[in-house]
């Protein structure tokens, strides 16, 4: 993990590289993964055995939105009169804070204002013989754990398991949201199965002939946008490498800002270091367009099948209920009278979820969308949305899209919803010329506040009473540690952009169970939480 207020452009990084010798071709694989420079956190899967985190922002602002417990600190700055803010001591209770016992910070500073500020923070120090020209580095050692208690209630979980044999892992559901799960675990040495309700992967929202590969762009410190950009950057390195452009083509694509409020919220990233990602064009027609230069068109049900072919996946198993046992194992049943006992138990059930969890206060629920397939009528390589959307064809086939009915039931694709979805993208083609070859429905499960729900499953109870008083003790430090239920981990609620969130819940539940360091911001990592909305209900003084 490396924090930078200043990253280095791609091509400076690749300059300097290319005089390090014997390190040349690691050098030329990182500038090759390096990310863009927007501010936040960038995981880099480097090797099979090395993994990075490029923080880029402020120290200030990076270090509050890290959860981890490091071995070992390098600060490597400018000395404290040049640099203040880095050597400040709210920095060195954040370091304090993110480290084991016993856990190293090494520095060449020996500034007095340095040493001081690290045994007040609890490290126990001394000087060494410097490397160099150094005469003399500071060795300190954290001897006095410091927790700052913020948000007890989105504390992280502790995740127990048995490592005297391989762990075995059951996802819910066979959706892009499963699948990305059990490869995320699968690689990691879990011992996976899916548990897959209908008799093939992807049969609902998942399963369109063609969709789109974009984030939701909103204003950049917008929380949600900011998940978004995060996602979506995860998903398009995941795909890259997972996939050939028969199932995934990186063309780019275009976001139309068809009202005022868009096209300010797209021109308001033109000061974001965010030319690697976004091209905004106020002149475009028939709206100002956003080019987005990852987005892609993908094959969603191919890609599942791809994926399931390397995993073990249980067809016609409709979860019904779950027990923990007395040996630290999840014993699952099943609707067809079958049950198998797990390690960890991890819910991707899509629109099914909101009926699964009718008795937790998760606010979700289930949309009908359904997409029209047309001849190829519109000549375009990349898709492109504003009221709607629209593919580039494939096979004789264009999709365009979609529409959105909360909470409605009808499996059978109905005539007025094509002439909606014609209607949405009627000033890029000519609808009276448009012949309709087929449509598809599909339910997805959406969220009151447009996130997705990501992470470890809360113990109900816990939260109703020791939460319970939230709405006078919400700024006090005496609120308990979050409570969960043992192992038990969720992944829904993508909505329509289920290729992009998707990865990112995966990765995020790999951290969890790994007890790896956040891939997302904590700030972020909590609007995700599944208690986000019992916990705002007791903080309003709700019961």
């Amino acid at each position: 993990m490396s924090i930078e207020a200043n990253p280095i452009a791609k091509h400076d990084l690749a300059e300097i590289y290319e005089n390090l010798g014997k390190f040349k071709t690691l050098a030329k694989k990182l500038a090759r993964l390096y990310p863009p420079l927007v501010r936040g956190i960038h995981r880099i899967e480097f090797s099979e055995f090395i993994t990075l985190d490029l923080c880029f922002g402020d120290v200030l602002e990076i270090l509050p939105e890290l959860d981890f417990k490091a071995d070992v600190w390098f600060m490597d700055g400018f000395a404290p009169s040049k640099n203040e803010a880095m050597w400040s001591e709210a920095v060195f209770k954040h370091i304090a804070r993110l480290t084991r016992l016993g856990g190293m910070v090494r520095t060449y500073s020996c500034a007095k204002i340095v040493r001081e500020r690290l045994v007040r923070a609890g490290f126990w120090l001394e000087l060494r013989k410097g490397y160099g020209k150094k005469r003399q580095m500071s060795h300190a050692v954290l001897k006095q754990s410091y927790e700052i208690s913020k948000d007890p209630w989105f504390a992280r979980c502790e995740t127990a398991l048995n490592l005297a044999r391989t762990p075995r892992a059951l996802i819910i559901g066979a959706g892009i949201a499963g699948l990305a799960t059990a490869v995320e675990l699968s690689k990691n040495g879990f011992d996976v199965t899916l548990a897959e309700a209908k008799g093939a992967v992807a049969t609902n929202g998942s399963g369109n002939y063609c969709g789109v590969l974009m984030p939701l762009i909103t204003k950049p410190e917008v929380n949600l946008g900011r998940m978004h950009l995060n996602a979506f950057l995860q998903a398009a390195r995941f795909y890259r490498s997972a996939m050939n452009e028969r199932y995934i083509k990186f063309s780019g694509c275009i976001d139309y800002a068809y009202d005022e409020l868009l096209a300010k919220r797209f021109e308001s990233w033109r000061d974001e270091d965010a030319d690697e990602i976004f091209k905004f064009d106020k002149a475009a027609k028939p709206y100002p367009a956003m080019f987005i230069k990852d987005g892609a068109y993908a094959r969603p049900r191919k890609m599942c099948e791809k994926i399931a072919k390397d995993l073990n996946v249980l067809f016609t198993h409709e979860y019904l209920s779950h027990k923990h046992l007395k040996n630290g194992q999840i014993s699952v049943k099943f609707k067809n009278a079958k049950s198998l006992k797990t390690d960890i138990l991890v819910f991707a059930t899509g629109s099914k979820s909101a009926e699964i969890f009718k008795e937790k206060e998760i606010l979700l629920s289930s949309v009908r969308g359904q997409v029209t397939h047309i001849e190829p009528l519109v000549d375009t390589h990349m898709p492109f949305s504003a009221f709607g959307y629209v593919c580039p064809s494939i096979g004789g086939v264009q999709v365009i899209g979609a529409t959105y009915a909360r909470n409605e039931i009808c499996d059978e694709a109905r005539d007025e919803d094509d002439a909606e979805n014609l209607s949405k993208v009627s000033e890029f083609l000519d609808v009276k010329k448009a012949h309709i070859i087929g449509s598809k429905v599909g339910y997805r499960s959406h969220s009151s506040d447009r996130f997705p729900v990501i992470g470890a499953l809360y113990d109900e109870e816990f939260y109703k009473q020791s939460y319970k008083d939230l709405f006078w003790s919400k700024h006090k430090d005496t609120n308990p540690t979050a409570v969960y239920e043992p192992n038990v981990f969720v992944n829904i609620a993508h909505g329509s952009r289920g290729l992009c969130t998707a990865i990112l819940g995966a990765k995020l539940i790999g951290d969890l169970v790994l007890k790896r360091p956040l891939c997302i911001e904590k700030s972020l990592f909590n609007d995700l939480h599944a208690a986000r909305f019992l916990v705002r209900r007791l903080k309003r003084g709700q019961k």
